[in-house]
């Protein structure tokens, strides 16, 4: 069964999949969120006061979209396989770095809503960013989709996973649709950086939202690279994603199950 919103002009279809109906603990779940009295609505750009990071919050906070009937749909190494093509065509160039046919090539692949399958082991809410205008209220949620289930948070040896962020402007309806985070990722990272279990296994699940190129966290072996290698003193793991592409904002979320 498919339910549809308006929000604003937009018709924005999000399908209903049997997500349980509440979280069990109180680990930090998606909202219901109330846009109307947040003051960074209707900016775009954020907070950010630089040319590149005003471009890339514009395509962080793209307003929830109508999911086409049909869209690309990959697992993690057939998505990697497309988007390391991309990176050769972009040169993996910093925005602020890129000559002008490159930028419009990115804003071409930005503009595409695919789907990427994978595994929900680790989730967590972000930290307050230019993107939110530094709000500690609305902040994204970041969901790493993993080639494998597994039964612990990330550790040094692990492959790394696929970044999917869904945003205060898609949170609300992902939660109406019946979306807990809690019921599909098996480990949460809190703000002190630990890792605690949702008492889930991992699910695979299918995500959906608009392709992001996100150039700012794209640095090989400390982001960017195939398996987890250490841990900094800060406590983040690293390199921490596989790739600079993300699914950014998402869209949809289905439950495939932990099978």
């Amino acid at each position: 069964m498919t339910t549809h919103w308006i929000v604003g002009s937009i018709i924005v279809g999000v399908s209903i999949l049997g997500f349980s109906a509440e979280p069990t603990s109180q680990l930090p779940e998606l909202r219901d969120l109330d846009l109307s009295g947040w003051d960074c609505l209707s900016k775009l750009e954020g907070a950010a006061k630089t040319q590149d990071g005003q471009e890339r919050n514009r395509q962080k906070n793209r307003s929830p979209a109508e999911v086409p009937a049909t869209v690309p749909s990959f697992d993690t190494a057939s998505f990697l396989t497309k988007v390391a093509d991309y990176d050769r065509q972009i040169e993996r160039k910093h925005r602020r770095e890129m000559y002008p046919a490159q930028k419009g090539k990115v804003t071409e692949l930005e503009k595409q809503i695919i789907s990427v399958t994978g595994w929900l082991v680790l989730a967590y809410q972000g930290v307050p960013e230019t993107t939110n205008c530094r709000s500690h209220d609305f902040l994204d949620w970041h969901l790493e989709l993993s080639p494998e289930p597994a039964d612990h948070a990330a550790q040094i040896g692990d492959p790394t996973p696929i970044i999917c962020e869904i945003t205060p402007r898609t949170q609300a309806l992902l939660y109406r649709s019946g979306v807990r985070i809690q019921k599909l990722a098996a480990f949460f990272r809190l703000p002190d950086l630990s890792f605690v279990a949702t008492g889930s296994k991992p699910h695979k699940i299918r995500v959906t939202g608009y392709l992001m190129w996100d150039d700012e966290h794209n640095k090989a072996d400390t982001d960017v690279g195939s398996t987890i290698g250490w841990f900094g003193k800060e406590g983040y793991h690293h390199p921490w994603r596989s790739t600079g592409w993300e699914i950014h904002p998402v869209l949809k979320i289905e439950d495939l199950g932990t099978e």
